[in-house]
């Protein structure tokens, strides 16, 4: 049986089990069992838990079905890697040197390209406002009369689930320490919601494994909030490929132009649409989220079958 590794960044290996929360740990013990059913064994592991002097894996988990829970393995060499990790220069590096032993998907080339937001803008530059980097909030100031709306947006150039993303008054911003390189960006006003499916503030997601649309969804933010990531409270709500807006088709088209030399590839591209109903791309990510809620199942049972497809085409027959 062939053995996948899902990458993870930092972990314990003394917890007891591997998820702290029983949702998530319901979406992969469905994905691990249907991977099993198609003859690959999949396997969780931190970075920390390699072994860089005789390259394999320490430690790792695995899920032996219904009745058997989770079981803990030792020294395990994957035939492929799933990563999963966060962005971080350190953990680049780390993934790097295992890198060198086993095959990864994504490509690490590819994943370190499209997590750094300041690069992808000017990807799609048709459908991104224009960035600036700053490092320190002198240079923030120098960059604010070129900002035209009321509220500015401040974000760290690599990170995910909407961590470190400030949206700010142009006065407020005067205050906002800043001790890494951020991007500064003008502010989309989304409160006028999808064209075609309706809402309010929100980001809309799409799911791609290389030019083929998974699924998409809409989050929204709580109530009084702007930033609408799941990690910051939003809610989620799957749309069907059907009612995608077809204005999002030549943005995908772009994508799959733009990062043609890497495949297979499994991102998304979120998107915000403005008051007049136009697209603008505000970021892109490497690493689509595994977890589901029961009403996603259809989604769920898409994105799962896809994605053992790529692993299947990257490690051959089974």
């Amino acid at each position: 049986m062939k053995k996948v590794m899902i990458l993870f960044g930092k972990s314990s290996w003394r917890q007891s089990v591997p998820f702290a929360n029983k949702d998530y740990q319901y979406s992969y013990e469905h994905f691990y069992s249907l991977c099993r059913k198609n003859g690959v064994q999949m396997y969780r592991a931190s970075y920390q838990w390699y072994d860089y002097k005789n390259h394999f894996f320490k430690y790792a988990w695995i899920y032996t079905g219904e009745g058997g829970g989770w079981k803990r393995v030792k020294n395990i060499r994957p035939d492929l890697i799933y990563d999963k990790t966060k962005a971080r220069m350190e953990v680049y590096y780390k993934k790097s040197l295992i890198a060198e032993r086993y095959p990864f998907t994504n490509d690490l080339r590819f994943t370190q390209l499209i997590d750094d937001k300041f690069i992808t803008s000017n990807f799609f530059p048709e459908w991104s406002k224009e960035s600036f980097i700053v490092r320190k909030n002198q240079e923030l100031q120098k960059i604010l009369p070129q900002i035209k709306t009321p509220l500015a947006v401040i974000k760290p150039i690599s990170e995910s689930g909407g961590k470190g993303i400030r949206i700010v008054s142009k006065k407020a911003a005067k205050k906002v320490a800043l001790d890494d390189e951020h991007i500064v960006q003008e502010f989309i006003d989304s409160s006028g919601g999808v064209p075609g499916i309706g809402g309010g503030t929100h980001d809309f997601r799409l799911v791609l494994i290389n030019e083929r649309l998974v699924y998409a969804y809409i989050r929204e933010p709580r109530s009084g909030a702007l930033l609408a990531n799941l990690a910051q409270g939003g809610s989620l709500k799957i749309v069907p490929n059907k009612r995608v807006p077809a204005s999002v088709s030549p943005i995908i088209q772009r994508a799959g132009k733009v990062f043609r030399s890497f495949a297979p590839r499994i991102y998304t591209i979120d998107i915000m649409f403005d008051r007049s109903g136009r697209p603008w791309v505000v970021e892109l990510n490497s690493m689509p989220g595994l977890y589901f809620t029961p009403e996603e199942k259809p989604s769920m049972i898409r994105m799962y079958r896809s994605l053992l497809q790529v692993f299947k085409n990257k490690l051959g027959p089974i």
